[in-house]
């Protein structure tokens, strides 16, 4: 009785100890997850990027959310999800990819937020190094009335929440838009983003951008850019103005998540393009990501379902 007993206690610590292990965040963030930085992205070569190379495509993910489906209670769906949309990224080797917010589904300030931080790392370096991966903030990753600390702690793990980098002759703006849903957190957050988006849209060397866009988690409007506030838009107060300031910077495309679904607008001749997420969905289409193909004097766009890319992208 002493030997099993002995052994039934073992083997549960030893399964306590590999769920503590698997659960906890190493403490050290790999350099890739840190390339947003002073406010751009450092994978980039800003001066030889500013020049247009050839036509290209990317990879916009959203909302991989991790711990939404169980409500933070595992995350085995979510890791089966991206570990799935990853393959198709190595496969297809984007000219880079980029996730529009919700990487955890916990917020900063919840006990299973570092976990979920942690698996989001430990899935997403398995991203093949030669594919840049960049990282938008969203209100679950800074919480619905984002702070200063929330934000830092952000930081911490992706870098800067709002940033501008050049692709192949194209100008992309990176926005933290929960401050823009709720600034009262943190209105000099919000005020300093606004200061610097109006610099880096007059900044003359925009202008011969082919394309700017304009990447967050929140959509500026799902079908009309005068449709009225609610939780998946930003509010008309903000948004109004932001728009017009877009639109006179001659911006192609806002591209966003948070939706959960795909929607799709314009404002002028500007897109707004939300994108479902590999996370859990919310709505009839299925988890996946939207290929961006960026030719010289336009863009094309289609969502796919994980079980339907295609082999390779012309």
């Amino acid at each position: 009785m002493y030997l099993v007993r002995t052994i039934l206690l073992t083997a549960c610590s030893l399964f306590a100890s590999s769920l503590l292990h698997a659960e906890e965040p190493t403490g050290k963030v790999d350099a890739r997850f840190k390339q947003a930085k002073d406010r751009t992205f450092r994978a980039f070569d800003a001066e030889k990027e500013q020049t247009w190379q050839q036509p290209f495509f990317f990879m916009q993910l959203a909302d991989t959310q991790y711990g939404m489906f169980t409500g933070n209670k595992g995350l085995e769906k979510e890791k089966e999800l991206c570990q799935q949309a990853i393959a198709h990224i190595n496969r297809l080797k984007p000219r880079f990819v980029i996730v529009c917010g919700d990487l955890t589904n916990a917020t900063p300030e919840q006990a299973r937020y570092q976990a979920q931080v942690a698996q989001y790392h430990q899935d997403f370096s398995k991203v093949d190094p030669e594919i840049p991966l960049v990282c938008v903030c969203g209100n679950h990753d800074i919480g619905n009335r984002p702070t200063a600390k929330s934000i830092a702690q952000y930081d911490a793990n992706f870098g800067d929440d709002y940033f501008s980098f050049w692709v192949g002759g194209v100008f992309n703006v990176v926005l933290n838009s929960s401050v823009l849903r709720d600034p009262s957190g943190a209105p000099e957050v919000l005020q300093s983003q606004q200061d610097w988006l109006e610099k880096q849209l007059q900044n003359p060397q925009t202008e011969k951008a082919k394309h700017v866009f304009v990447f967050q988690h929140h959509p500026m409007f799902l079908e009309t850019d005068d449709e009225p506030d609610q939780y998946f838009n930003i509010p008309l107060e903000r948004r109004t103005p932001l728009l017009a300031q877009l639109k006179a910077a001659n911006v192609r495309a806002v591209f966003a998540g948070h939706y959960h679904r795909n929607a799709y607008g314009r404002s002028g001749a500007m897109e707004m393009i939300t994108t479902g997420p590999v996370g859990r969905p919310l709505g009839k289409d299925p988890s996946g990501f939207r290929i961006v193909k960026v030719q010289e004097d336009g863009i094309e766009h289609q969502y796919y379902g994980l079980d339907d890319v295609p082999e390779s992208i012309e």
